[in-house]
């Protein structure tokens, strides 16, 4: 029952959900890549693909909804056991009393079985009669007993049934009310996702205020510095490691958040990381580090760092493939029971 269920709900929900889908990925197509090079037209298509992106989440949670209330409405149907009713409507002493009366007869026709007299042999006749019907009724009894208890033992297997397949509910259910608790979380992080990706088009493609506007005026979103080409939202900012699907060489990171700040073209920020331990080690290897430098004409800056400890070394931030990746390249001079170099890319938070 519980597989002919899952078969039936809301085929026609996730065919739509699914076809919203195909829409997001349509809509925000190469969104990513072009953003650090696009203007008006890569924010309309972030206005669009957070458009598809809300009726996808909007469509996948009601199909989850729907799923919800049909398992909780199975769940409901077997939760309750059927009302137990006795089967064994023949007292025990009916069966004591058949087997007595059976016992009795046959001792009777037995005493009587050599006695000639015409009224004694009607008497042993009746006697006979009344044996076969007592052992027919004995037999009865007895088949009817093994019925029941045979009906009993289904009984209770069906209960057994009954409970699983109330729990197998029960349990689907839950998880289909975790998951639209997740879709509604997920369709809101994607919601302001789309809203800041906007926001940093706009300011990575704001034009440079005049040569003549005062320093000590502040201007909105980061500076468009950018003497390689490459706006300066593609360095600063706050930025992590992904808990899924990370990209690295080398040493493999648990987890990364990187700051970095410019004012009048000098960075500086700070890298605290987490990076997986060696075979026979029980914690991961921490890594905390300052760096700091002027920005350069080259797509990759490079910046003295200095580790909390007091080693010295070099950081490299080099642009990634997409608007909101970045590449980290690091090396620090040699030291004791500590990471060294490392290469990942984080995405921008």
């Amino acid at each position: 029952m519980f597989c002919a269920v899952a078969g039936l709900i809301g085929q026609t929900g996730r065919d739509a959900y699914r076809q919203a889908y195909d829409v997001w990925q349509q809509a925000q197509a190469n969104l990513e890549r072009d953003a650090g090079t696009g203007g008006s037209a890569q924010v309309a298509q972030a206005d669009r693909s957070a458009a598809a992106a809300e009726s996808f989440e909007a469509t996948r949670a009601a199909y989850l909804k729907s799923s919800f209330q049909d398992a909780e409405q199975r769940r409901r149907l077997v939760q309750t056991p059927a009302t137990s009713l006795s089967l064994d409507l023949t007292p025990p002493s009916a069966q004591d009393l058949a087997t007595r009366e059976l016992q009795t007869a046959s001792r009777a026709i037995a005493r009587f079985a050599d006695d000639k007299d015409r009224g004694i042999q009607q008497l042993r006749q009746s006697l006979e009669r009344e044996r076969v019907a007592l052992a027919a009724l004995t037999e009865t009894i007895q088949a009817r007993q093994k019925a029941v208890a045979a009906t009993l033992q289904a009984s209770a297997a069906l209960e057994q049934a009954r409970i699983k397949t109330a729990q197998a509910f029960g349990d689907q259910a839950s998880q289909l009310s975790r998951a639209v608790a997740q879709v509604e979380n997920e369709g809101a992080a994607w919601a302001d996702y789309y809203q800041k990706l906007a926001q940093s088009i706009q300011a990575a493609n704001t034009p440079p205020p005049p040569a003549n506007t005062p320093t000590n005026v502040p201007t909105a979103g980061p500076r468009n510095v950018s003497v390689s080409g490459i706006p300066l939202a593609r360095y600063v900012g706050s930025w992590t490691y992904p808990a899924v699907n990370g990209i690295f060489h080398g040493a493999q990171p648990e987890s990364v958040e990187l700051e970095v700040r410019e004012q009048n073209g000098r960075v500086e920020g700070t890298l605290l990381g987490r990076f997986k331990p060696s075979p026979g080690s029980a914690s991961g290897i921490p890594l905390r580090f300052a760096f700091e430098g002027d920005l350069t004409a080259t797509p990759t800056q490079r910046f003295k760092l200095m580790t909390s400890d007091g080693t010295s070394g070099t950081l490299e931030l080099i642009p990634g493939p997409a608007f909101n990746l970045l590449e980290v390249n690091f090396l620090t001079d040699p030291r004791a029971n500590a990471i060294r170099a490392g290469n990942f890319i984080l995405v921008k938070k």
